[in-house]
C-alpha cells in the first residue's frame, strides 16, 4: 500500500493511501517539564511543572529508582487551576524495579511529584508520556505478584439477578460484608440468616419412662411414668393453651414459650413464674412446641403449659390439659412435636432415634406421622431399633419430606416386647422453614 500527499485548502498537506484513505497520526508527547533523571538524596523531592491537560486523554507516568521511594512517595495530583492541587493519586514505587501508572484527567492541569527514601539515589528515571486518546492502561502478567502499590482500574458495579417472579432484584452482601452467594441447603448458611425468607429448626425429645403397655408412646417428656403419665400427646383444637405454673412454690424464672397463636402464627412470649400459682400466658395459643428457662438460676421443680384448669401444687389435676412440660433438671422442654407455622413450609432433612433407659434389650418401632391441616395422622416412615444396649439410627432424606402449613409433625415408639418397663427412647428432626 502507498500513500500520496495531497493538498487540502486552508488545512495543508496531508497523505491519502490507495484506498482513498486520510492518513491520521495523533502523536503523544514527553512531558519534559514533569520528567526527570537526576538522582536525588535521601528524602530529596522532585516536583514537575504544572501542564495543562486539555488536548490529551490519558497520562502515562514510568519510574525508576535504585532505591525504594518515600511511602506514598510517588504522587501524581491533578487541579482546577493550576493552584490547588486537590486531587492526588499516590504510590510507593519499590527498589530496582519499573513501574507504570496510568490515570486519565479529570482536571485541567496535571503534575508530578516524587519524594526519595532514606537513602541516596544512584540511578532515577521518571518520565510522563502525554496521549491524545485513551490506551490500554498498565497491564499484569498472570505470574507476576501483584503489590498494593501496582497500577489498578478502580471498578464499581451491581451484580442483579432476576427472581422467581420475573423481576430483577439487586445481590446483597452478608452481615460479614461477604457477597451474598448461598446453597439454600447449606445449614450453616441459613443459621446465619444468609439464606432470604428461610429458618432452620431442631427438635429433639425424649420419652423418658414408659412400659410395654403404654405404647405407641409420643416422643416427648410427658410420656412419664413416674410424673406426668400422659404417653400420648394432645393437640388443643382452638386457642386455648394460656396457663403456666411450676411444682416449686420458690421458682420465679422467665420461661420462653414458642407456640402458634389462633391463626397458627409464630409466637415467641417470655412469661415469669409465679411458683405454684398460675401464670397467665400474653397470648393465648394453639400450640406450644417449646418452653425454655432463660433465668439465671436452674428450676428446682418442673414447669407446666397448660389449658386453663385446677392445680394442686402447681401441677394441673387434669394432665390431659397439659400441652407442654420443663422436667426438673432439663431447664427446656423435650419433645419431638412441632406444627409448621402459618405461612410457611416446612422440609424435613433428617430424624433420629436412640434407646436408652433400663429396657436396653428390646425392640422399638419408630414411627413418623404428620397431620395436614384438616386430616388425619399419616404414618410418614417407619423403622426400628432392635439391639442389646443403646442404639442410635439416623434417616437422611436424599429429597427432603415436604408439609405445608399447619401439619402437625410428632414421632413415636412402640415397645414391640411383650412385659418390659422403664424403657426410654430419644428422638429428634431437623426442619427448613421457607416462607411462602
Amino acid at each position: 500500500m502507498t500513500c500520496k500527499t495531497v493538498n487540502i485548502p486552508e488545512v495543508g498537506n496531508v497523505s491519502v493511501n490507495d484506498s482513498g484513505q486520510m492518513h491520521v497520526v495523533l502523536r503523544g508527547a514527553v512531558c519534559p517539564s514533569c520528567s526527570t533523571s537526576t538522582p536525588l538524596l535521601a528524602a530529596g523531592v522532585y516536583t514537575g511543572e504544572a501542564v495543562d491537560m486539555l488536548d490529551y486523554g490519558i497520562i502515562f507516568i514510568s519510574s525508576y529508582s535504585d532505591v525504594t521511594s518515600a511511602t506514598d512517595g510517588l504522587s501524581l495530583e491533578q487541579s482546577h487551576d493550576g493552584t490547588n492541587w486537590d486531587f492526588t493519586d499516590v504510590y510507593t514505587v519499590p527498589a530496582a524495579t519499573g513501574k507504570i501508572y496510568a490515570i486519565q484527567p479529570a482536571a485541567r492541569y496535571f503534575r508530578v511529584k516524587y519524594t526519595n527514601g532514606g537513602t541516596d539515589q544512584t540511578a532515577f528515571r521518571l518520565q510522563v508520556v502525554l496521549k491524545k486518546t485513551n490506551s490500554l492502561p498498565t497491564s499484569h502478567r498472570l505470574q507476576d505478584t501483584l503489590i498494593d502499590d501496582d497500577d489498578a482500574s478502580l471498578v464499581k458495579s451491581i451484580l442483579s439477578a432476576k427472581d422467581p417472579t420475573g423481576d430483577y432484584v439487586n445481590i446483597n452482601s452478608t452481615s460479614s460484608s461477604n457477597l451474598r452467594v448461598t446453597d439454600a441447603e447449606n445449614g450453616l448458611a441459613i443459621a446465619k440468616g444468609d439464606v432470604t425468607n428461610t429458618t432452620f429448626i431442631h427438635k429433639f425429645g425424649n420419652a423418658p419412662d414408659f412400659d410395654t403397655g403404654d405404647s405407641p408412646v409420643t416422643i416427648w417428656d410427658g410420656a412419664n411414668d413416674a410424673s406426668l403419665d400422659e404417653m400420648q400427646y394432645n393437640y388443643s383444637t382452638t386457642a386455648a393453651i394460656d396457663s403456666l405454673s411450676s411444682s416449686n412454690a420458690g421458682d420465679t424464672q422467665d420461661i420462653e414459650i414458642q407456640g402458634l397463636d389462633s391463626n397458627y402464627d409464630l409466637v415467641t412470649q417470655t412469661i415469669t413464674l409465679t411458683g405454684q400459682t398460675r401464670a397467665a400466658l400474653s397470648t393465648s395459643l394453639i400450640r406450644v412446641f417449646r418452653l425454655k428457662n432463660v433465668g439465671s438460676t436452674d428450676l428446682a421443680g418442673s414447669a407446666y403449659v397448660y389449658e386453663n384448669t385446677a392445680i394442686s401444687g402447681g401441677v394441673p389435676t387434669d394432665t390431659t390439659k397439659v400441652r407442654a412440660m420443663i422436667e426438673n433438671g432439663n431447664n427446656q422442654t423435650l419433645m419431638a412435636v412441632y406444627t409448621i407455622p402459618n405461612g410457611y413450609t416446612g422440609y424435613m432433612r433428617d430424624w433420629y432415634a436412640a434407646t436408652s433407659g433400663a429396657s436396653r434389650d428390646s425392640a422399638y418401632v419408630i414411627d413418623l406421622y404428620a397431620r395436614p391441616f384438616g386430616q388425619v395422622f399419616q404414618l410418614k416412615h417407619k423403622s426400628a431399633l432392635n439391639d442389646t444396649g443403646s442404639t442410635y439410627i439416623q434417616h437422611k432424606y436424599e429429597e427432603p419430606e415436604k408439609f405445608t402449613e399447619k401439619t402437625d409433625i410428632e414421632m413415636r415408639v412402640t415397645l414391640a416386647d411383650a412385659s418390659k418397663t422403664a424403657a426410654s427412647v430419644s428422638g429428634g428432626f431437623d426442619i427448613v422453614l421457607i416462607q411462602n
